[in-house]
Parts: structure tokens; C-alpha cells; sequence
């Protein structure tokens, strides 16, 4: 049988295979991916608010960001959108892709990507 391994927040940990459900496990549909929030027996991807989102950066990659923003017309899309969004959600297409760029353009480091999406 297949379980999620949750912490004390209920974010997937660790994904388990056993006979039997494990001390702080949960039955995993096949949803469950580590990262993941274990809500209400549904797996999600982490949400916040906007202003909770972009405090997930530091003071110094904001300021890269704003920066790029005047030249670089996906960075300043990423963040108009991010600034505007009633949520973002860490599964999101929209906020992948976005993500993806400011590694690409180097402006965080894919550990800093994982990081900041992380519950």
C-alpha cells in the first residue's frame, strides 16, 4: 500500500510503501508528491497571498526583480501578475513558468526557486 509521510504541518515529507499505514502517514491516492499540504484527505500545492508570496524573497532578489522588471518584459508580466493575484498557487502554470524564467535569467538560483514555492 502507498502513503504520504507528513510533518507537523501536514506537508508530504516522504512517500512510503509498507504493508501496513506507518505512524504519521496518510493513504496516498497517487496524488501525494513531497511538498505537498495533506488537506481534508485531498494533496494540494502550497497557496499564499500575494503580499505573503513575494515576502517569500528577499529584500535583495526583490530589488533585482523590480529592477529587471523595466527592461524585461516577462520579468515585469510575472510580477504585475504576482502583485495583482488574490492567490498564488505554487502549482499554478502561471507562477512555474514565471519562476522558471527568474532562474533562467538568472536572477534566483533553482535551490532558491524550490525554496520559496516550498510549503
Amino acid at each position: 500500500m502507498n502513503f504520504a509521510q507528513l510533518d507537523s504541518r501536514n506537508v508530504v515529507i516522504s512517500l512510503v510503501v509498507a504493508d501496513q499505514r506507518p505512524d504519521g502517514c496518510v493513504p496516498n491516492d497517487g496524488s501525494a508528491q513531497v511538498g505537498l499540504i495533506y488537506d481534508l484527505g485531498t494533496f494540494r500545492y502550497p497557496r499564499w497571498t500575494a503580499f505573503e508570496f513575494l515576502q517569500r524573497f528577499t529584500e535583495s532578489e526583490l530589488e533585482i526583480v523590480r529592477g529587471r522588471a523595466v527592461s524585461d518584459p516577462i520579468v515585469w508580466r510575472f510580477l504585475t501578475f504576482a502583485q495583482a493575484a488574490q492567490e498564488i498557487d505554487a502549482g499554478d502554470s502561471m507562477t512555474l513558468a514565471g519562476m522558471d524564467y527568474l532562474v533562467a535569467v538568472s536572477i534566483l538560483t533553482q535551490a532558491r526557486r524550490y525554496e520559496i514555492l516550498a510549503a
